[in-house]
């Protein structure tokens, strides 16, 4: 039985990005996004709590407009922004999410995902997302 995504595991995600439209026109490539589901000091954000209990080969549509996704993605906007590679975020973000791996992480693993989400540095972009990270 695979592994199922859950709180402290490491999950490898295969993202594909698009603008309102649906299509993958921000990411003509899949890019790859890995991090520890539940490592911020708030709990999990929107966006892992859909992740719950899925499994590698299971697939997400996420279509998120603009005003949400500082909330949806949280600690994790940082992180999508640089494996997305873009900086500016469309008005509605259309997310295809492919789950690769889920694996138990090492425990330095964890604590610096910890660090990195309580960092307070914000999605990394000059969005006005309302994240305070500018």
């Amino acid at each position: 039985m695979s592994m199922q995504v859950d709180h402290l595991k490491k999950v490898r995600l295969r993202l594909e990005a698009g603008s309102e439209s649906g299509s993958s026109d921000l990411t003509p490539e899949p890019r790859k996004m890995t991090f520890i589901c539940g490592t911020a000091s708030g709990g999990m954000c929107p966006f892992e709590y859909q992740l719950i209990g899925k499994t590698a080969g299971e697939r997400l549509e996420l279509t998120i407009p603009a005003s949400r996704l500082a909330e949806t993605m949280a600690h994790l906007l940082r992180p999508l922004r640089l494996a997305l590679e873009i900086t500016a975020m469309p008005a509605v973000l259309a997310l295809a999410v492919a789950i690769e791996e889920v694996s138990e992480p090492a425990p330095l693993e964890i604590i610096r995902a910890m660090a990195e989400a309580a960092n307070g540095d914000g999605c990394g972009g000059d969005c006005d997302c309302g994240c305070g990270g500018h």
